[in-house]
């Protein structure tokens, strides 16, 4: 790319995402939607300059911010926290896939052939944006709330399921590339014994590179170890079929208990905030407006319905598994999205032949218009919990 081509995008895209930030700030939407359509209107689907048309590999390239993003969660869950999560990880986390799944893949008969392919959409679609997710819980100070610590349960439990979805889509192929390349009881020997060398490289090698670099005060080189060993657990994560943002939780939860926790934290917030930005920008420029105005009706129907799935069934387990309404109403307004993750299976699954490209085309754009729609549903869910809340009390304050 010339040097004059690549300023202008630069400019462009800049232009685009602080005009965007600061107008839905203003709104009180958040910055999550003004990166979003700051990226329909640099994107390639949209009329006027556009800064690129490999949506693909910028948004590949950006999920490193949700890797660091994870990295940075870690560093503050320490294994006994996590432990005390785990009815919510593994029960709420699992029923919330495997109901939300089973409906949303009951509506996609209406459009899919084949029920193992509409079963492996709904699945998929079940999924929520863990980048999405965190982020609003960061910008509101909600993380550590109850709301917060059960919505982050549900996903981490999502990218544990990252590994069977993706296991499926080969044996679904009609080509059989992959479907007998790497049994399933392989990976999951793969999968045991690549957690099983990141244990000891982020609790044994890390901390004590980290422990030298430190006396010696330099700074860059502790700076670029902690990146380099995110991204290996990262890469070593997604080669073996996980998710590489699981990858970057890992590391972190086993630097949780280095005494360098909140200086590590510290220096990788800058380049998760960068990273984190340009990632939203590139999902709004993977919304492609000309085939939403092909056919809107059909469209909007189908983000509609599978928005309404998810909050129903995440509202009603949530209330089952003991949590309040008000608890509820939240958990259900920030999962009710499908997640990033859809855009690595339907790739696979389109790149294997199990569905078409207008189906992948067109479940890309629905992840990515119920993305938008997650700053929305919160505020939403923000001002029904208020209304719950107000009518709860007397007009002296008192119960009623």
């Amino acid at each position: 790319m010339e040097l004059e081509s690549f300023l202008f995008s630069a400019v462009l895209l800049l232009s685009a995402a602080a005009v965007g930030v600061a107008l839905f700030k203003q709104l009180g939407l958040g910055s999550v939607l003004g990166l979003l359509v700051a990226g329909i209107v640099a994107g390639p689907h949209s009329p006027g300059p556009y800064v690129t048309t490999h949506v693909d590999e910028v948004r590949h390239f950006t999920e490193l911010g949700v890797v660091l993003l994870l990295f940075a969660i870690g560093l503050e869950m320490r294994p006994a926290r996590l432990w005390a999560l785990r009815r919510e990880v593994f029960g709420l986390g699992s029923l919330q896939i495997l109901l939300s799944g089973l409906l949303i893949a009951g509506y996609m008969l209406m459009y899919l052939d084949r029920w193992e392919t509409a079963l492996l959409a709904g699945l998929t679609l079940a999924l929520s944006s863990t980048a999405f997710v965190i982020q609003l819980l960061n910008e509101r100070g909600e993380l550590a709330s109850t709301h917060g610590q059960a919505s982050f349960a549900v996903l981490l439990m999502q990218d544990l399921a990252i590994v069977p979805l993706l296991a499926v889509v080969p044996i679904l192929s009609t080509t059989g590339v992959l479907s007998i390349e790497v049994p399933l009881w392989k990976q999951i020997g793969l999968v045991i014994g690549t957690l099983t060398l990141l244990f000891g490289f982020g609790h044994y090698v890390v901390p004590r590179v980290l422990e030298h670099l430190s006396r010696q005060r330099n700074r860059e080189g502790f700076v670029l170890v902690v990146l380099l060993a995110v991204f290996v657990a990262a890469w070593a994560t997604n080669k073996v079929g996980l998710s590489m943002a699981l990858g970057g939780f890992i590391m972190g939860m086993l630097l949780s208990g280095s005494r360098y926790a909140y200086q590590v934290k510290a220096y990788i917030e800058p380049y998760k905030g960068i990273l984190m930005s340009v990632f939203f920008v590139a999902v709004g420029m993977s919304i492609e407006l000309q085939l939403l105005a092909s056919e809107p009706w059909v469209f909007i129907q189908q983000v509609a319905i599978i928005l309404l799935i998810k909050l129903v069934v995440m509202f009603a387990l949530a209330l089952a598994f003991g949590f309040t309404v008000e608890s509820a109403i939240r958990m259900a307004a920030l999962l009710g999205q499908s997640g990033e993750f859809g855009f690595v299976l339907f790739g696979a699954a389109r790149g294997l032949g199990v569905i078409d490209d207008r189906t992948f085309v067109v479940s890309v754009a629905v992840i990515s218009i119920s993305m938008m729609f997650t700053p929305l549903m919160v505020r939403g869910g923000d001002a029904l919990v208020r209304r719950l809340t107000k009518s709860s009390v007397g007009p002296t304050g008192a119960p009623v």
